[in-house]
């Protein structure tokens, strides 16, 4: 069997295990160490340089390779074939053809059409389909051969109650992109028929990125307290409305669900006054956490990470699962 578990993120990616043993390939000797492919497939690049979801995933397969104390003996190799963004057949076909090489598990897609298909397929076959983006789980599940590294919404809901409660927010708005936060929120919107807590539900604008009738709106009502769920590039743009309409000053404090908000580039906010709070993953006090993001950004010609798909979370969650 694969002794290792390697990691992807991107929405529209898949990552495969797929053992090799000395008998299975004319190339490897009997006495040679044992060789493993994790085979990945992701979304097409028309243009320019691999994505960063490939450069992750062949990060996290030379580190691990490096360190012969995570899988003595073994040699991981990666073969990478791409599909079309959001193509649930043609992701449901890569799957089929990989599954019949023996895989040991399957890491994606995100993108919930595709997701959808592959884990029927996972189900059927009984091989593990793991994700690392959020998906709602209903209470008659049938997807028993399903693991998230995404942090259950529940867990994060509660934790932002707690910090209504810690801030002593009695007024609290809440900005939603879709339908889906309502649904990670549902601990914070059931908190007014518990707690001494008034709350106003708003939802972002569907079809255009100009926040700013409903920021104006927000300003008008005194909404000093706010709490954002929407993608961190949703919330790059609602930052920089905010600032050209004096919403960035000490009367105001944004949370942020995200958990790539420190993607974002804060420093044209850094003497506005303004208060933000968001979550992160990974500890960047943890000395093996600094080493692999100052690896990786090297890696990327020097600039810094850009976890809009949890690149860094995910690659730490595993790499620390080998580890254990």
């Amino acid at each position: 069997m694969c002794h290792g578990v390697h990691w992807s993120s991107s929405p529209e990616t898949h990552v495969f295990v797929t053992p090799s043993t000395p008998n299975s390939s004319p190339l490897t000797p009997p006495s040679s160490p044992l060789h493993s492919w994790a085979r990945g497939i992701f979304e097409s690049v028309e243009s320019g340089p691999s994505g960063s979801e490939e450069l992750a995933f062949k990060f996290a397969l030379n580190t691990i390779n490096r360190n012969r104390t995570l899988l003595p003996n073994t040699t991981l190799t990666y073969d990478i074939q791409r599909i079309n963004i959001h193509d649930s057949f043609e992701a449901s076909r890569k799957a089929c053809d990989q599954l019949s090489l023996g895989v040991a598990a399957i890491f994606g897609p995100s993108h919930s059409s595709s997701a959808n298909a592959v884990q029927s397929i996972c189900n059927a076959l009984g091989v593990p389909h793991i994700q690392t983006k959020w998906k709602h789980q209903v209470s008659d599940n049938r997807d028993s051969f399903y693991v998230s590294l995404y942090p259950d919404f529940s867990s994060l809901s509660r934790a932002i109650l707690d910090l209504v409660h810690f801030f002593k927010w009695k007024t609290v708005t809440v900005v939603y992109d879709d339908s889906t936060g309502l649904i990670r929120l549902q601990e914070l919107i059931k908190a007014p028929s518990r707690y001494n807590i008034r709350l106003k539900i708003r939802q972002l604008p569907a079809d255009t990125k100009d926040a700013k009738p409903l920021l104006k709106e927000m300003k008008r009502g005194k909404e000093f307290h706010v709490i954002f769920d929407c993608g961190h590039e949703m919330a790059a743009g609602i930052l920089k409305q905010a600032l050209a309409m004096g919403m960035m000053t000490e009367y105001y404090h944004y949370i942020f669900t995200t958990l790539d908000l420190f993607a974002l580039d804060v420093e044209p906010y850094r003497y506005s006054g303004v208060n933000m709070t968001g979550f992160r993953i990974l500890n960047t006090e943890n000395s093996q956490v600094t080493a692999i993001m100052e690896k990786w950004s090297m890696e990327r010609l020097q600039a810094p990470p850009k976890p809009d798909s949890g690149l860094l979370d995910g690659f730490m969650t595993v790499s620390r699962g080998n580890t254990t």
